[in-house]
């Protein structure tokens, strides 16, 4: 049986993460889904297979999205679309729809229209990544999964490095914000933190978290004689991603799953294990981070990268950006002013304040450092240790 094909699918309404706008031509990607028909509405079955296929298009092109309801050619009246990927969604053009041997075979074109037109450097971003603990440790207790924050930090980390925009991950093994101050951080401890961190790492960029909620509930589908009541779990967490050097907030935004718990109450739950992440609840912790990192890297996509001075004299200085930033020889920086600002502990730290008109040149480079020099003397001293140095265009 062969359904109708050549549908528009509309997109009633788009939420994107990340505030970039383009006008670059559209790009159209290909995705299909299977579902099995078993006697259920074909009608019903038709919407979810659409959306696997939407689904399907946007994972093999690196982006992310999650359609609560997608308005299909007037057949929902009502929709609503939460979108988050690396373009816009403009238009899913349905190219076949078959049922063989009750299985639904849809096949879509979607048509997607790149955000990223913007002006950015050619260097690669480095990432401070602390732990993402569990917030209310007691919901762990439920399957023995007290090691949960510990592993998803390892995935967002490895999940990271895989891009091709973050040349350098660093983990630390360490919660830097107290759980008394979890659930409502402010900016400025936040940015305290940030800052700390960037000083003693030497890093631009710092992602903070925690896991909210790893609660379970019951989910009770009526059936036409007992009910079917199923466990389910939560996974919400909150993600930061600070600018350090510049003092800004770049991401902030709580990713949410839930799958079925499969496990029995009393059965305690290796998160080392590949049983676990190929459970439901597993894959769907997968992809949740997987959303978030996707975000994380579009994020990252358009900021500059700056370099800091972490070694001088009245010839050269050192910056702490080198060849697997993308760094090379007779690239050219403009150097930056920081002072030293109080936080709200009292710390002092640097922060940038303005840039000057002095270019450097690098001059040798290695894999974590570059040596820069100029022409202009002065500038040696007129520089500090922790000022920072700007790529200019065309780097």
């Amino acid at each position: 049986m062969t359904l109708r094909a050549n549908t528009f699918i509309h997109l009633i309404s788009l939420l994107t993460f990340g505030l970039f706008s383009g006008h670059a031509s559209a790009v159209w990607y290909q995705g299909n889904a299977q579902l099995a028909v078993d006697g259920a509405d074909l009608n019903a079955i038709r919407v979810v297979a659409i959306k696997n296929a939407i689904a399907d298009a946007s994972f093999q092109h690196g982006i992310m999205i999650t359609a609560k309801d997608i308005s299909l050619d007037g057949l929902l009246q009502s929709s609503k679309t939460e979108l988050r990927s690396e373009g816009k969604i403009r238009r899913v053009e349905i190219l076949s729809e078959e049922v063989i041997d009750d299985v639904l075979h849809v096949y879509v074109k979607v048509d997607i229209e790149p955000l990223f037109d913007c002006n950015h450097d050619n260097y690669m971003r480095a990432l401070l990544v602390t732990q993402l603990p569990v917030l209310k440790p007691t919901q762990a207790s439920y399957g023995a999964i007290f090691d949960l924050g510990p592993q998803v930090s390892r995935r967002v980390e490895q999940q990271l490095l895989s891009d091709e925009l973050v040349a350098k991950v660093q983990l630390i093994n360490q919660v830097f914000m107290p759980k008394s101050v979890l659930q409502e951080p402010t900016f400025g401890y936040i940015s305290d933190t940030a800052r700390y961190l960037a000083n003693e790492y030497h890093s631009q960029f710092v992602l903070f978290g925690y896991i909210r909620d790893i609660s379970l509930f019951e989910q009770t589908t009526k059936g036409l004689i007992n009910d079917d009541v199923a466990l389910r779990r939560n996974f919400t967490f909150q993600l930061y991603l600070f600018d350090a050097f510049n003092n800004k907030m770049l991401l902030n935004h709580s990713y949410h799953g839930e799958a079925d718990w499969d496990f029995k109450a009393t059965y305690p739950v290796d998160t080392y294990n590949s049983l676990f992440w190929r459970s439901d609840y597993g894959r769907v912790v997968l992809n949740t981070v997987n959303s978030a990192v996707i975000d994380i890297s579009n994020t990252l996509t358009c900021q500059k990268t700056l370099g800091q001075i972490i070694h001088k004299n009245t010839q050269h200085v050192v910056i702490n950006i080198g060849s697997e930033m993308g760094v090379a020889e007779g690239d050219r920086f403009q150097l930056i002013k920081s002072e030293s600002v109080p936080a709200q502990n009292g710390d002092m730290f640097n922060m940038l304040t303005s840039e000057t008109k002095h270019v450097l040149t690098v001059v040798s480079v290695d894999a974590q450092t570059a040596i820069l020099t100029s022409d202009n003397a002065s500038l040696f001293d007129n520089s500090h240790l922790f000022d920072l140095v700007s790529p200019l265009s065309g780097y």
